[in-house]
């Protein structure tokens, strides 16, 4: 006969720690999640980071594969950190050779379009041609320990075979409104033939030329973008993963998860499917203490401090002269101090005594300072994203198209200005400056708008968090992927059945008129017997 043995009752922490483990179960497991940055931009980086650290406070496991150190020692993160590729000074020899960005930027939308999509796969192939990938490229399936793929979706779909490759959920990150990067997946939701191109200035009583006009110039883009830019990661992919897969396969199938790192206001709202995510202010945490001479230099200047970023792209010694010398002449006049980022110089010749050059600064705790009045920037969206949520109105200088939509948006919503290339000047400097700091109306605006873009259920990381573990929990994430995108666009859009309907319809008057020519001819017929017999 067996012995029962009675274990005593659980008191106290006990108690509570197994009532934590009944309640975690799984969920608290830590998982292998493999993440891969490709490209030079530190401000999409900041994006990355910002979740690298949540997954290991989270305890989970995380290798990283990027051109980016992280900058600090963090437990449970493995870091391989590749060189470097030049992707805008590429860019620009490849767009415009002998020219500057102000050059670049003036292109027509097909020729930047054109020159980034095959600067893109350059930087694709150049990454994955290195010692680390090309070891990690060739990695078994039953060495393959990760859980879960993030990538940063930035002309690297191809990166999206190696989920593909080993069955493994991969997870993009994308901050855009994302145009054409997901119309495959999106498009089964909606059964429209196409949207308007500049859909944040669309209204819904525009005429039928217009509607026509957008329709032609939107389905002219998309096939160039497939061709230009997919068609040159499909060339990444068959060299570097050795399969016929394609992109339009990969993001149909294999893109497990999009995490938009943007969100209303400063997205159009629009019908998505679970698929996509908005998750807009990754990148933002709360402040931290900031260096010792940063925090002096702000805190020493009564009348304030005026803080400019143009841009990661915007080398600081690159700056045409004229713009230079226009911008310190403007600084120079002001009586608020100035800090700057460079990341290529910390001084420039002729600078103003009230301009302080930084090479790298924690953009975020500046931006929480108080005493920081102003932002200058260049229109990116993640800085857009920060100076609202810190509450300091925006003077945008944009160059690219994509700036200049985000500075137009964030001027509708009355939070910031924004100055043409033509129009930088010192008086227009000033005025723009002096509106932002002496009416009150931005101030107030900018906390509405901050209260709206940081009002949801979950804070962006948290949810973020919530759909990295939902796939590390159920794999594959095939229950979030809608059945429309094995529909082919024929269907889809219903274009069988309406040249079906069209084609019934044609019969029918055809038949209509078959009908009253044959009734005409024999009332013809029976006329012109009885005149003959009459005759006769």
């Amino acid at each position: 006969m067996s012995t029962l043995l009675l274990q005593p009752p659980l008191k106290g922490a006990g108690l509570l720690w197994l009532l934590l483990l009944l309640l975690c179960g799984n969920r608290c497991r830590s998982s292998e999640i493999l993440v891969i940055f490709p490209h030079a931009s530190e401000s999409h980086f900041a994006v990355l980071r910002t979740l690298v650290n949540e997954l290991v406070d989270r305890k989970h496991n995380v290798t990283v594969y990027g051109s980016h150190g992280l900058g600090e020692r963090l437990d449970n993160v493995t870091e391989i950190v590749t060189p470097e590729y030049d992707f805008w000074s590429k860019l620009q020899q490849h767009a415009a050779p002998g020219g500057n960005l102000d050059d670049l930027s003036r292109l027509a939308d097909s020729k930047l379009r054109s020159s980034l999509a095959n600067v893109g796969a350059q930087a694709m192939d150049n990454f994955l041609s290195q010692q680390p990938l090309q070891a990690l490229l060739q990695l078994p399936t039953d060495q393959f320990n990760f859980d879960v793929i993030i990538v940063d979706l930035f002309y690297t779909e191809a990166l999206l075979a190696l989920g593909q490759k080993h069955n493994k959920p991969t997870i993009g990150i994308v901050s855009t409104d994302f145009g054409s990067y997901m119309n495959a997946v999106q498009e089964s939701l909606v059964p429209v033939a196409c949207s308007p191109i500049d859909f944040e200035q669309y209204t819904a009583d525009i005429g039928f030329s217009t509607r026509l006009a957008n329709i032609r110039d939107c389905i002219a883009r998309r096939k160039r973008f497939h061709k230009d830019h997919y068609e040159a990661q499909d060339q990444v992919i068959t060299k570097h993963f050795k399969t016929t897969k394609t992109v339009v396969e990969l993001q149909a199938h294999h893109l497990s998860l999009l995490l938009l790192n943007n969100h209303v206001p400063l997205l159009t709202p629009r019908p998505l499917i679970q698929q996509i995510v908005p998750a807009g202010g990754l990148h933002i945490r709360g402040p931290r203490e900031l260096p010792w001479n940063i925090k002096r230099f702000i805190e020493e200047s009564r009348p304030g401090v005026i803080y400019m970023q143009l841009g990661n792209e915007q080398l600081c010694g690159n700056l045409p002269k004229q713009k230079l010398a226009t911008l310190f002449e403007f600084l120079g006049a002001r009586n608020e101090r100035v800090i700057w980022t460079c990341h290529d110089v910390k001084k420039l010749e002729g600078q103003p005594k009230n301009l302080m050059i930084q090479h790298a600064v924690p953009q975020i705790d500046i931006l929480a300072h108080p005493g920081v009045r102003a932002f200058i920037m260049n229109g990116d969206l993640l800085s857009l994203q920060e100076g609202i949520v810190r509450h300091v109105p925006m003077l945008g200088l944009p160059i690219f198209q994509n700036e200049r939509k985000n500075m137009q948006l964030a001027v509708n919503l009355g939070i910031a200005l924004q100055l043409d290339s033509t129009n930088i000047t010192t008086a227009a400097l000033n005025w723009a400056l002096d509106e932002l700091t002496t009416q009150q109306k931005y101030q107030l605006t900018i906390r509405e708008v901050s209260s709206e873009f940081r009002d949801r259920p979950l804070g962006a990381v948290a949810s973020a968090m919530f759909w990295v573990n939902y796939m590390v929990r159920h794999k594959s994430g095939a229950a979030l992927r809608t059945r429309g995108i094995d529909i082919a666009s024929s269907h889809l859009h219903l274009f069988d059945l309406f040249t079906f309907y069209f084609g019934v319809a044609i019969a029918f008057c055809a038949l209509l008129l078959g009908g009253y020519f044959a009734v005409v001819f024999v009332l013809k017929r029976k006329e012109n017997e009885a005149k003959y017999s009459k005759l006769s």
